[in-house]
Formats: structure tokens, C-alpha cells, sequence
């Protein structure tokens, strides 16, 4: 009887410990946000290095909305990690922030390019802020 009592014991345990915590998908599927945001960056650097030309930058746009659809996909689900993955989250997301903003600068000289792809951009910027 005294062992039957321990599994249940258990199981009570750990059902009152799980009451009330937000799990993220990200964790519980094991994927791991920093890497996820880390792809993000590398989409975004990737489809802005192309970008030469107003051509170019026409291409890259509907790109970058999607990065950005992306990005608000991480950010509902970085609500859900837990504090140790957050603040990582958070630490790549700062590490992350000049590049962008640099490349955002850099595509504002060119004044059709930088009309173009700004709001997506500024959008952008906001979006890895909110990581942060």
C-alpha cells in the first residue's frame, strides 16, 4: 500500500508544480529561441545584402514582411519562456539591434530604396526591441 501511495504522491506534486505555468511551444517542442532569432537575422541580412537597387529592393520587400510575420510569431511565444531562455533571448536580441540599425541606415541613403524598405525596416526594429 505505502508504495502505490508514492507514484500518486508524485503525480499530485508535479500536476500542483505545472498549475499556472505558461509553457512555450518553442521549449516544449524543443527548439530553441535564441536560434530561431539567429535564422531571423540571417534572412534579414541575407535579403538586405541584395538589395542594390530600387529593383531590388521591390523584390526583397514581400521578404521582409515575412521576416517580420516571423518575428511577431517569436515574440508571442518569448512570453511563454521561461526566465533563463528570456533573458538569453533578450541578450541576443541586443547583441543583434546595430547590425540592424546599421543596415537600416545604410539602405535610408539610397532615397527610393530607403522610401521603400524604411517601414519595414522601422517595423523590424521595433519588433527585436520588444525582445529585448
Amino acid at each position: 500500500m505505502r508504495r502505490a501511495i508514492i507514484p500518486i504522491l508524485l503525480l499530485v506534486i508535479l500536476a500542483v508544480l505545472g498549475c499556472g505555468s505558461k509553457t512555450s511551444e518553442l521549449e516544449t517542442g524543443g527548439l530553441n529561441a535564441v536560434d530561431l532569432l539567429n535564422h531571423l537575422n540571417d534572412r534579414t541580412v541575407r535579403i538586405l545584402g541584395e538589395v542594390t537597387n530600387l529593383a531590388k529592393a521591390e523584390e526583397a520587400l514581400p521578404q521582409l514582411e515575412a521576416v517580420n510575420k516571423d518575428y511577431d510569431r517569436l515574440i508571442k511565444e518569448a512570453d511563454k519562456l521561461s526566465l533563463g531562455a528570456r533573458n538569453e533571448l533578450a541578450e541576443q536580441a541586443a547583441r543583434m539591434m546595430p547590425g540592424l540599425k546599421d543596415n537600416t541606415r545604410r539602405l535610408a541613403a539610397k532615397k527610393d530604396v530607403g522610401e521603400l524598405l524604411g517601414p519595414v525596416l522601422a517595423e523590424m526594429v521595433g519588433k527585436l526591441s520588444q525582445l529585448m
